[in-house]
C-alpha cells in the first residue's frame, strides 16, 4: 500500500531533500576530528566544529518536515512502527551530535574529558545517524512511504 506524505514540493516528498545536509555534514565532522587527531592541526577541529554546526542547523528542516510527515502516516502496523523507530534514533544521534558540539565549547581543539567525550559522542551519534537513516531507507524502498502511487497504462488511459 503507497503513502503519500503531506509535505511536497513540486510534486516530491520535501523531507528526503532536505535530510542529505545533515546527513552530510554531521559525518564529515567526525572525519574531521579524526584528522585533527591523526595531524595534530588546529584546522580540522574548525573544519570539525562547523561542519557540527551547519548540520545541526540544517537538521531542523528534516526534524519539521519528518514529524509531518510521520503524522500522515496510518496509525498502525509494521510501516508505524518502523517510522517511530526512524524518528526516535535520529532524536538520539542528534542529541548526541548536540551534545559533542556544545562539549566542543568551540573551534579549539579540545584537551582532556572534553576531547574524549566530543569525539566519542559524534562517533556514537554517526552510529544511529546511519541506522535511523537505513530506517528512512526501509519506510520509503520498502513501505513506499512518500511514493506517488504507480499508475497502470490500463488506468492512464493509454495503450
Amino acid at each position: 500500500m503507497k503513502q503519500r506524505g503531506k509535505l511536497r514540493f513540486f510534486g516530491h516528498p520535501v523531507h528526503p531533500i532536505v535530510t542529505h545536509f545533515p546527513m552530510a555534514l554531521l559525518p564529515v565532522s567526525l572525519l574531521g576530528d579524526l584528522l585533527g587527531v591523526w595531524t595534530g592541526a588546529s584546522f580540522w577541529w574548525s573544519f570539525s566544529f562547523y561542519n557540527l554546526a551547519i548540520g545541526l542547523v540544517m537538521s531542523i528542516p528534516a526534524l519539521i518536515t519528518g514529524l509531518i510527515d510521520f503524522l500522515a502516516i496510518p496509525q498502525e502496523g509494521t510501516v508505524e512502527r518502523t517510522a517511530m523507530s526512524h524518528m526516535t534514533i535520529m532524536i538520539t544521534s542528534l542529541a548526541m551530535y548536540t551534545g559533542s558540539f556544545f562539549i566542543r565549547f568551540g573551534v579549539e581543539i579540545p584537551s582532556g574529558w572534553r576531547f574524549m567525550s566530543s569525539v566519542s559522542l559524534s562517533l556514537l551519534g554517526l552510529i544511529f545517524l546511519l541506522i535511523g537513516g537505513w530506517l528512512g531507507g526501509q519506510l520509503v524502498y520498502r513501505h513506499s512511504v512518500g511514493s506517488e502511487p504507480i499508475m497502470d497504462r490500463s488506468e492512464s488511459g493509454k495503450s
